[in-house]
Formats: C-alpha cells, structure tokens, sequence
C-alpha cells in the first residue's frame, strides 16, 4: 500500500494569535490572553496547558477563527504526536475493530437474532457495480433496529464494512492521522473492487471523510460520487416517493453532533427541514449549530487518564441534555449514530426523562412504521453500560497501545466472540432494577470525583 505525504490544512500563515478561537470555545471558553498563549504553544508544538486536555473535538474553533486558519486541524496534528509517543488509552481498544475484544464482538452476546440477521447481511453483502449501496456505518451496528426492517430502504443496498472504521471518522476526530490515511487507501480500494459509482452515507461524519478529508488532506481521491443520507430522505419527501402520512405534533429539539460544523454547517438545515414536514414544532437549545455541545465522545479524545475516560464522556453528556430539557421539548434527536449510543448511556445512566430518537426513527413514525421504542433502546444502551464497565476493569491491566493493523482477521471477527463470563455476569446483573439504581448513583459519584480534580 503506498502512502503519501499528508497535507496540514492548518494555515498558520493566516492564523494572527488573535486567541478568538479558544475564547469564544463553548468548553473551553479561556481567557483571551490565555488563549493567545495556548495558540502559541500549540503552534511550537511546546505543548499545552488547557486545549490538548480539555476538547471536545467539537469543530466549533474553525467556525469562530477571523482568519479561517483552521485551529482544531493544528489540535489533531499535536495529538497525533502525542499517539506516536505514547499511544492510544487501553480503554481505546473498544472502538478499535482489529483489536480483541471491541465492542461489535462483544455486543453479539446480546443481539437478538434478527439483528444479528441484518447486520450479517451487511458485513458480508459485496456490491455490485449498478446497486445504490447506503452505507450503514460502525455505529448504526449498534442500534440496527432504527432502520433495519424500514421500507427506507427500498431502494439502497445497506453495506457496511466495520473495519472500515466510518472512513476513519472517529480516529481522525481524535488525531490519529497517519492511521486514517491508511485506512482512506484502504476504502478506496475497497470502492474500486466493489466498481460502484454512488455512495449513500448515513452519517454526517463518513460523507465529509470520504468527500474531503481523504482527497484534502489525506491525499487519497475516491472517484465516486458521496451522497448524504438526509439529504436523500428530503428530496424523497419532496418528490413523493416517502410520503408521511401521520403528522407528529412532537416538540423536539435537535443535537447537531461535531461534524455537522463541517463546511461551514452545510448540513444543519436539512435535518430540521425533514423534522418539519414531519409535523415537528422546533426549540433550539441555547448551544445549537455552529455553538452546539458535543454528545460527549469528543472528551474521550483529550484523554488524561484511562481511567476517567468514560466518567468524563458522559459528564459531557449531561450538558446536552440539561439543555435539552430546560427547551421545554418533548425529545431531543440526533442526526448521527454514533452520537445516539453515548446519549442513550447517558440518558440510563443519568435518568433523563426527554425522549431521544435519531432522525431515522422520526421520519418511520412520520411514515406509519411501527419502531421498538423505547424498550429496545434501554436495553441496548444498558448492553453498552456492561460492555464499557466491562471494558473499563480490563483495561487498568493493559498498556498504552499502537493500532498496528486495519484490517481484521476473518477468523476473529465481529461475529465469533468468546465467552467472556464476567461480562455476561454483569449484564445478567444489570437487568436487576436496583442493581442498576445503585450502579448509576456510584457512576455520579465517581464522575463528580474526577471533574473536581
């Protein structure tokens, strides 16, 4: 595989240190002259007191930068040094699928059958070069049954290749560079087997991987056309081919998750329009659009300790929902999967009474499909509890480690876990009311315990 040199699409020539960036930040919200200083370091590469330890990876820097200098590209390229030096968290190795154990596989201990079903058919579906394929995506892995039996699907090919890693989307948010520009080779040549000339992307994040960060930035130019998922939902909507009989009536308010930020927020006008033909009333959150709060995953990517990775995440988490909340609306949605898996955990974990829906989910209730709600949605969001708890306990014996390989082996994929007792011991226990009750008053305390620090 050759590998050419990445290009910076930091532009240091036009960055002024004015420190707006970082002062104006919805996290970080540092002092003007504090901001300027951590500019400057971050530019020698002298390191940082506040900005390397506390993003969110929330994109909202470039929106505020005068200069459009792009500063969060200068972030990833200093975390990426900081990877090579000491590699990614032990914790990491969930969300990495070429590392046993990860949470796919783990997740198949609890997947029904028909879930497992559907996403067996998209692992192992190899396109043809006439099919419009929709790329599902790792996370939609998670919650399949928001668009796995939908009529949604009529006219697309649902594919996915979970060690396709969204494109590198989360690796990249996090500033594993060099991995995603492996992994960018690797999609393209997957495309050109695959001899398709269209691609549908379900999530916000792997259409703008595909259709700019690779050719940008990574060097790597796809000749396929990217069309976004949402994109596609509306102009059916408008031309009829998805009617939405059943008007909601549902007061919602919506989470632009961190790649929406992209271009400029290019894509925050198309979710809301397809909520509104959905017979959706609109209450924006104080922090909406290019302002917006994170789910909460992007603080796993400023990671200090191992430790308090997940403590961190969902205490990010309850920023969005106490938001949320104070709008008045009946349910927050979300246009992004991997978003949705977070938010869940932290609605259980945290007793948040909002409903939470993904975007999907709204427009099948719009249509008259019959959606698992919420019942499948607690379950799966406390299946993921066990297996970061699980995770977490492990990864205090394990090391630092370096993402050596891309692509997983067939004979230890996602689909072959092994017996891993005390995980299945924990999620037996996790079904008891009040062992989840005690579990999540614990979490608060430890989650409180840490932040302090």
């Amino acid at each position: 595989m050759t590998i050419n040199k990445r290009i910076s699409t930091f532009r240091q020539e036009r960055c002024d240190r004015c420190g707006l960036c970082f002062h104006q930040c919805p996290v970080l919200s540092l002092p003007i002259n504090e901001s300027k200083t951590e500019i400057q370091r971050l530019i020698e590469g002298s390191g940082s007191k506040h900005v390397l330890y506390k993003c969110n990876t929330c994109f909202s820097c470039n929106i505020y930068c005068p200069q459009q200098a792009n500063p969060y590209q200068l972030i990833l390229e200093n975390w990426n040094r900081i990877y090579k030096k000491r590699g990614a968290p032990p914790l990491y190795r969930f969300v990495c699928p070429t590392e046993e154990p990860n949470i796919w596989q783990l997740l198949n201990l609890f997947l029904p059958n028909q879930e497992k079903k559907w996403i067996n058919k998209w692992v192992t579906h190899t396109p043809k070069a006439n099919e419009q394929i929709l790329l599902i995506g790792n996370y939609t892995h998670l919650f399949p049954f928001i668009i796995g039996d939908s009529k949604l699907l009529k006219h697309y090919t649902p594919v996915s290749r979970i060690d396709q890693w969204e494109g590198g989307a989360y690796l990249y948010q996090g500033g594993y560079l060099d991995i995603v520009q492996q992994i960018a080779s690797r999609c393209d040549s997957d495309f050109k087997k695959w001899g398709v000339k269209k691609v549908a992307t379900l999530l916000d994040a792997v259409y703008y991987i595909f259709s700019e960060i690779h050719p940008e930035e990574m060097l790597v130019n796809h000749s396929q056309e990217f069309i976004n998922f949402n994109e596609l939902m509306l102009e059916e909507i408008k031309n009829g081919n998805i009617t939405l009989p059943k008007k909601l009536n549902l007061d919602i308010t919506v989470h632009d998750n961190c790649y929406s930020k992209a271009l400029g927020g290019a894509y925050w006008d198309t979710p809301r329009e397809i909520l509104l033909k959905c017979g959706c009333n609109l209450k924006e959150m104080r922090h909406n659009k290019g302002d917006s709060l994170c789910c909460g995953f992007g603080a796993g990517a400023s990671w200090f300790k191992n430790i308090s990775i997940p403590f961190d995440i969902i205490s990010e988490g309850t920023k969005k929902f106490n938001e949320a909340e104070v709008t008045g609306a009946n349910a927050l949605v979300t246009y992004c999967s991997g978003c949705l898996y977070l938010l869940w955990a932290t609605k259980e974990l945290l007793g948040y009474k909002i409903d939470l829906y993904h975007i999907i989910e709204i427009v099948r209730m719009a249509m008259g499909e019959t959606i698992p709600y919420p019942e499948a949605h607690q379950t799966r969001a406390w299946d993921i509890i066990a297996i970061i708890t699980y995770q977490l306990m492990v990864s205090t014996i394990q090391k630092n480690f370096f993402i050596k390989k891309i692509t997983y082996e067939q004979n230890l994929n996602t689909f072959w876990p092994k017996r891993y007792l005390i995980l299945r011991i924990i999620r037996i226990l996790f079904k008891i009311s009040l062992v989840r009750q005690i579990y999540s008053k614990m979490f608060v305390i430890l989650m409180r315990l840490l932040k302090s620090r």
